[in-house]
């Protein structure tokens, strides 16, 4: 089985004291079975970009250019034509019932319908609706 890993889950594990379970789940899965979007690259670098000035800001850009990208290299998934279809169904069947998930949640469950993963997310009660194949390694 095949993974995408939400944003949550990188925050999660790049924390001074990160879940145990997240931590235990992600290191007993096969790194090639691991997947990223490039909207997680896009939300990680636009919390960066929210900090002030520090050694921890400095640090975070080279994880994420560097470590982050390296880690992950060919298995960075594009947000393409056929996942802004799917996104498209989804946020409008989201709003109708009033559930209301984030655009950014919208995409990349989308994404990972579209490449047939399964969404490894915190977001469970969020993503849902969308009818994907989700995870909570928190729990």
């Amino acid at each position: 089985m095949n993974y995408l890993l939400d944003t949550c889950v990188l925050s999660e594990l790049i924390k001074k004291n990160p879940s145990a379970k997240v931590v235990k789940w992600v290191s007993k899965t096969e790194e090639a079975h691991l997947f990223i979007s490039v909207l997680t690259i896009g939300e990680i670098h636009k919390g960066i970009e929210k900090l002030s000035e520090s050694k921890e800001k400095e640090k975070l850009h080279k994880w994420v250019n560097y470590d982050l990208k390296e880690r992950f290299k060919n298995r960075i998934i594009d947000f393409d034509l056929h996942a802004a279809t799917l996104w498209g169904k989804i946020q409008a069947q989201s709003e109708l019932s009033g559930k209301g998930m984030s655009s950014i949640d919208g995409q990349i469950v989308a994404t990972g319908i579209s490449y047939d993963l399964t969404v490894v997310t915190r977001n469970i009660t969020d993503m849902e609706i969308s009818g994907a194949s989700l995870l909570n390694p928190w729990e």
